[in-house]
Parts: C-alpha cells; sequence; structure tokens
C-alpha cells in the first residue's frame, strides 16, 4: 500500500505541474506567434526577446529566463506610433500575491512601488527599437512593466508580463515523458509485477528516483566578464576601427596569456560581420588588442568573444545597438 501512495502522489504532482505549466505560458504582455514573441501595450505592438549573454549567448526568451545574471531586454517596434512614444520600463520583485496573474490593477494598488523596484528606465522616446541592460543578483519572481505615452493625447497604453529568474526552461517533453514513466510504474506495481520482481523496497526507491531526476535544476557554469573600449572614438556606421577588450573573472582577477577569438553579426538578419577582427596584442592587465572590427548596418549586433584559458573555453555575447 506505502509503495502504491507513493507512485500516486508522483503521478499526481506530475500532472499538477503539467497543469499549471499549460496554464502560466499565456500569461502576461508576452505572447508567442510562431517563432516570435510579441508584447502587446494595448493595441501597440512589438517584438520582445531577452538575452543573457553571459551564459546563453545568442538564445532568446520570450519572458522567464534560467539564470541570475545580465539580462538584455529588447523591443522592435511593430507599430509605427510606438517611434513617437515616450517609453518607460520597471522592473519589480512580486509582491502583489497575483503571481502569473498579475495585472496593471495590481500593479496600481502597491502602496510602496519604489521599495518593490529593482530597476526603473524614466520615459524617453526610443525610434524603432528599445534596449534596457540590467543584471539580476538574485533569482526569484518578479514583473515588468512597460507603459508608453500617446503624445497627442497623453494616455498611458501599458503592458504588464510577471515572469521568473532562475526558470529551469524545461518545457514540456521532460514532464511528459516522465509522466508515461510513472503511468507504466502505477500500472505494474497495481498489477504487482514490479513487486514480484523486485521485492517493495527496491520499488519504493525507484519511485523517489525518478522523481527526483524528473524536478532536478538545471545548473549554469560562472563564466568570464568581458568590458571593452574604443580608442578611435564613438562607435560609427562603415568606420573600420579597434577595440581593448578587458577581461576578468566575476571576482575581479585579471585574464592574462588567453586565446582570444572575436566574431558576430546580426541575429535578426542572419548575417556575420562584414570583417574578420583579431586580436594582434596582449597588453597585459587583462586588456587585449583587437583590430578589424566594423559594422555596416544601424541594428542590434552581437559580438561574440571566445576565450581560451588554462580553465576551459568561455564565450561572451556582448550586444549592441547601433
Amino acid at each position: 500500500m506505502i509503495v502504491h501512495r507513493i507512485a500516486g502522489i508522483c503521478l499526481y504532482f506530475c500532472l499538477t505541474v503539467l497543469f499549471v505549466q499549460q496554464h502560466a505560458s499565456a500569461h502576461g504582455g508576452v505572447v508567442e506567434e510562431g517563432d516570435l514573441c510579441v508584447m502587446k501595450v494595448n493595441y501597440l505592438r512589438a517584438h520582445f526577446k531577452i538575452y543573457q549573454p553571459r551564459v546563453a549567448g545568442h538564445e532568446q526568451y520570450c519572458e522567464d529566463i534560467p539564470v541570475a545574471s545580465e539580462s538584455v531586454f529588447v523591443m522592435e517596434y511593430q507599430h509605427d506610433s510606438l517611434s513617437d512614444m515616450s517609453v518607460d520600463f520597471r522592473i519589480i520583485r512580486d509582491v502583489t500575491g497575483k503571481g502569473r496573474f498579475a495585472r496593471i490593477e495590481d500593479i496600481d494598488g502597491i502602496s510602496d512601488l519604489e521599495s518593490a523596484t529593482v530597476f526603473y528606465r524614466p520615459p524617453a522616446v526610443e525610434p524603432d527599437v528599445y534596449m534596457i541592460n540590467y543584471e539580476f543578483i538574485e533569482e526569484g519572481d518578479f514583473i515588468g512593466v512597460v507603459s508608453a505615452k500617446h503624445p497627442e493625447t497623453g494616455k498611458v497604453y501599458a503592458a504588464v508580463f510577471p515572469f521568473e529568474v532562475g526558470f529551469t526552461g524545461l518545457g514540456y517533453w521532460p514532464f511528459f515523458i516522465g509522466l508515461l514513466v510513472l503511468i507504466q510504474l502505477q500500472y505494474l506495481l497495481m498489477s504487482g509485477r514490479l513487486k514480484r520482481w523486485f521485492g517493495n523496497k527496491t520499488v519504493t526507491t525507484a519511485s523517489a528516483i525518478v522523481c527526483l531526476l524528473m524536478f532536478a535544476p538545471k545548473s549554469f557554469a560562472d563564466d568570464l566578464i568581458v568590458t571593452y573600449t574604443t580608442p578611435d572614438g564613438d562607435l560609427a556606421i562603415n568606420k573600420m576601427h579597434g577595440w581593448i577588450l578587458h577581461i576578468e573573472t566575476s571576482a575581479g582577477l585579471e585574464i592574462e596569456g588567453a586565446i582570444v577569438d572575436v566574431e558576430g553579426g546580426m541575429p535578426e538578419h542572419d548575417h556575420g560581420l562584414p570583417t574578420k577582427p583579431r586580436v594582434t596584442e596582449e597588453l597585459g592587465g587583462g586588456d587585449y588588442k583587437l583590430d578589424g572590427m566594423r559594422f555596416h548596418m544601424s541594428g542590434y549586433w552581437e559580438v561574440v568573444v571566445s576565450i581560451t584559458t588554462d580553465s576551459g573555453i568561455s564565450i561572451i555575447t556582448i550586444p549592441l545597438q547601433l
């Protein structure tokens, strides 16, 4: 009876998780349409994506992100009116108690919004693309709030998207496969075959192992930090120039003697850099001279830095909006 109860509890737990995940997928102001994530600010629409360049490279997320790290939020306007509107962006800790079902009314009801806010960018007019960069220092449940003010009527349109930092990103398949395994296990238990084959103790252990494997969190390794300066002046279109890359650990230890390779491109246009930049000199103190950088058009670029040291290979993506 104890074994049957364990398998039954696991089965119920799997069904509950699947139900919650399916219903959570349609929350907030961001929806998936085909291969695109679309934010709806009332009747206004924008392509929306989040990048975590240090841990996930080019991978895009609609809302939930896997780890507390540098995160780049990008909105590419689909509606021309957004280009003329003053847009602000706020991230708050979820103090509403509504979780995935939080709405703008719940945000308005927060008595001390400033104390719940972890990031705020004041209203600004950004043509075509709106981008912010924020580094999360802790995992948890957050709510993003985007507001756009019409320049003529003064009316404010808002979108709310609850999201989780530290989301495993497992999707449906592991749960579905695990569910099938548990259904089969339940059948064998009810028929008495598993008990006859292995005995109660082994069956109980197997049930526990299945549950633990299904819900074990995904881990991410720490990465290096790369910053850059441009001795030749500000970045400009169709101008050949050089960078100084500075590489250090998260603890501030400068990385010397590394092999540094650089490539990049525009993910939205599916093409790379027009040149082949390369590191021509190590300057010491974690600095490396990079020559041959050029961008031939405006838009969102990613510069991918591959660093090889005695500890292995680290890949860091630097997002740029030109």
